[in-house]
């Protein structure tokens, strides 16, 4: 690929304009081939086919542009609605520059960066030429303030070094940006200067004001139009400085090589931005008139028609943020490959810092990266984008235990909640998309019904019951470290009770103490236990229960118990953005029978209803926390000899621990003013799943040898509470003794 290094520019009496005219024998100008954006190399441009796909044209937003003059009756502006200020004499430059902005993709020969854009028009000067009229020029910027604009594109300057200028103020201590102006550039006075900087500040309140650098690339402190924020404070917020270069690239798009061919970003290099201004657009010697140029020109509209892509998509950000998207988005991936020297880099806050050089300033435009999140997503709960807590995306998500199944996500079904990248900007996610549900593994009911615990393992209440090695036994109770605190009421041996049908499934790796003792026919027992959670190594749970039972063959019992979580509510372990409260208090009344019918045939049932109290303060997403009705249940048969005379078989129906009541209210994020304020409406949501979970087992054993084969079969419905899931499994073991 060659390239003529020559740079196509005119410098004119009094102003300097960015780009010129020039025959096809640039880069860049195609005589054939699909249109393009300018028909230009503008790899920087790479993936404006991205925003256009996705319905962004820029389409009512307004662009203002400062020019010598422009052909409006030109077919790229057909059907466009063109404001102007002043006279509008005809120009081949501005017309070129215009079409760049906002050209129609209508399948001609080329099309805008924004072609669904508007235009305001100024020429530098009404009755024509080149000479500026600062006054005229100052009131163009205004009326483009007062109608919305969303960007200004200024294309021209006066071929001054912004060294030079700087030079003179340190000179000339005490003057003014406007007087230095007025000394250096041109006497169009001191105060008619004043009102101009005064212009530009104004504008900026609505919009970005983009300038070109001077071609002059033996200029390395970049010119004093472009770098003015440099001199005038006011101005640092919503400008951008356009350099050119000429790129060459790899098939992946990765630069490898950059040669600038304007004047360097210099004193601009911190708001700085450089492209390729090599195009091919409309000219002014017809409505159907094309011809290619270079130059910063050039680089300046691609610049311009990226903010009214930004402003469409984000109306919610101010000209300042667009600003920070663009420079922080550009692409200086190259300069470390390429040797390009760093000279400093900005920090945009949330973590986002982005280097730049005194040459090419933050690298190249990139508009698929400007309008991509920037820098890490996260939840924000507050008032506003700068004050509000801020949770990464991936530590928002809420994991509710099986007890919630898809209730939380359903209540969020559907609801788009608004998270915000490290620059404020905030982008839709599905608010179903934050949850994500539990299912209890199967593997732990099956393997309790086959399989003795492996040595060096906690044994379950079960077979505390059944005497294993370790436990101390008293009088009527006991004190046991076991695996679970489930089944604590129990006391036969031929208990197995479901792992996830009771409360105390809750309680992992505990002490437990038990005391039974006998008062007439009841059989009165009291518990206590204290372990680990299920939701998480720091949940904590406790608590103790009393239990009333009448009955030998038969027997009936009701029992109540308080249990205190610390960092989690029935399994639900605190979230960052979730903040529902810190622990819960659950209490639960227990239902149980067991009827032997016959020597061989026996029933068991087991039932439990409770209320689980949130406590501490919600925080985050959460505005309340309401308290939450559950409910578990098991019911099934037990029968021996059926296939031999020592085997057993049981079937049962269990119900998993499952939210039957309760409320969530939320305070959910939904976008953001401009002013920075977070939108936000609220949710009760509903927890209770839409299915209920049911276990279909089966259970059986027989001796062989000296040994014991056990089988266990288990089918699901309404897996994990979550309507139409299912879920099936088998697991089959054998103990022998020595």
């Amino acid at each position: 690929m060659t390239f003529d290094p020559v740079r196509a520019q005119q410098i004119l009496t009094s102003a300097e304009f960015r780009g010129a005219d020039a025959n096809c024998a640039f880069v860049g100008c195609a005589s054939s081939g699909a249109p393009a954006v300018g028909q230009s190399q503008a790899f920087a441009l790479h993936n404006l086919h991205t925003a256009l796909s996705s319905g962004l044209t820029g389409a009512g937003q307004i662009v203002a542009i400062v020019d010598t003059g422009f052909r409006t009756s030109h077919q790229e502006f057909a059907g466009k609605t063109i404001y102007q200020s002043g006279a509008l004499p005809s120009s081949d430059h501005g017309t070129h520059v215009a079409s760049l902005i906002a050209g129609v993709q209508d399948g001609s020969v080329m099309h805008g960066v924004a072609p669904g854009a508007d235009l305001h028009l100024t020429a530098i000067n009404p009755t024509g030429g080149t000479t500026l009229n600062l006054a005229n020029v100052t009131t163009g910027t205004l009326h483009a303030a007062s109608l919305g604009a969303v960007a200004q594109n200024n294309s021209w300057g006066f071929n001054v070094s912004a060294a030079d200028f700087e030079a003179h103020l340190q000179a000339n201590p005490g003057r003014t940006v406007a007087q230095g102006l007025n000394a250096v550039i041109g006497n169009y006075g001191s105060a008619n200067w004043q009102a101009y900087l005064d212009a530009l500040s104004s504008f900026q309140s609505g919009g970005v004001v983009v300038w070109a650098l001077s071609n002059d690339n033996a200029m390395t402190s970049g010119d004093v139009m472009a770098a003015l924020p440099y001199f005038d404070q006011r101005l640092q917020g919503a400008w951008v400085a356009a350099a050119n270069g000429y790129f060459e690239v790899d098939g992946s798009g990765s630069i490898t090589r950059a040669i600038r061919l304007s004047a360097a970003c210099g004193m601009a290099a911190s708001f700085c931005i450089a492209g390729d201004g090599t195009t091919t657009a409309a000219n002014a010697s017809s409505d159907t008139g094309y011809s290619a140029g270079t130059g910063t020109s050039y680089v300046a509209p691609q610049i311009a028609g990226t903010v009214a892509l930004l402003a469409q998509a984000f109306p919610d950000l101010t000209p300042e943020e667009w600003t920070k998207r663009l420079l922080a988005s550009a692409d200086n991936s190259w300069f470390g490959r390429l040797g390009v020297t760093v000279s400093g880099s900005v920090d945009y806050g949330n973590g986002v810092t982005h280097a730049y050089s005194g040459e090419w300033g933050h690298g190249v435009l990139d508009i698929a990266a400007a309008l991509s999140p920037i820098g890490s997503v996260s939840v924000l709960s507050g008032e506003h984008v700068v004050t509000s807590e801020r949770v990464g995306l991936s530590e928002s998500i809420v994991a509710t235990p099986n007890s919630f199944g898809d209730g939380l996500q359903t209540a969020l079904a559907g609801s788009d909640i608004a998270v915000f990248d490290a620059l404020n900007r905030s982008y839709a996610v599905e608010g179903s998309a934050l949850v994500a549900a539990q299912t209890t593994p199967m593997l732990p009911d099956l393997m309790a019904s086959v399989a003795p615990p492996r040595w060096g393992t906690l044994p379950s209440h079960r077979a505390f019951l059944a005497g294993a090695p370790g436990v101390r036994e008293a009088a009527g109770g006991g004190l046991a470290v076991l695996n679970s605190a489930n089944g604590l009421f129990e006391t036969s041996p031929d208990a197995t009770p479901h792992h996830g049908a009771s409360v105390f499934s809750l309680a992992r790796g505990s002490i437990a103490a038990t005391s039974s003792h006998r008062a007439g026919p009841l059989e009165v027992t009291a518990i206590g236990f204290a372990g680990q959670g299920a939701a998480a190594r720091t949940n904590t749970v406790a608590g103790a229960g009393l239990n009333l039972a009448m009955g030998q063959e038969s027997r009936v019992s009701i029992g109540v118990s308080y249990l205190g979580e610390q960092g989690s509510l029935l399994g639900l372990s605190q979230g960052q953005a979730f903040g529902w409260g810190d622990g819960s208090a659950i209490a639960t009344l227990h239902l149980g029978l067991d009827q032997q019918l016959t020597s061989g045939l026996g029933l068991f049932g087991r039932f439990e209803y409770g209320n689980a109290a949130p406590t501490g303060s919600s925080t985050g997403l959460v505005a309340s926390m309401s308290d939450v009705r559950f409910s578990g249940f098991e019911i099934g048969a037990r029968m021996g000899s059926v296939f031999s005379k020592e085997d057993t078989l049981s079937f049962s129906v269990a119900q998993p621990l499952r939210i039957e009541d309760g409320t969530m209210g939320l305070q959910l994020p939904t976008g953001r003013t401009s002013q920075g304020t977070i939108e936000q409406r609220q949710l009760a949501a509903d927890l209770e799943p839409a299915g209920r979970e049911l276990d279909l087992g089966l259970d059986y054993q027989i001796p062989v040898g000296t040994g014991q084969l056990q089988l266990g079969l288990q089918y699901r419905l309404d897996s994990g509470h979550v309507q139409g899931a299912s879920a099936m499994g088998m697991a089959m073991g054998f103990g022998q003794s020595f």
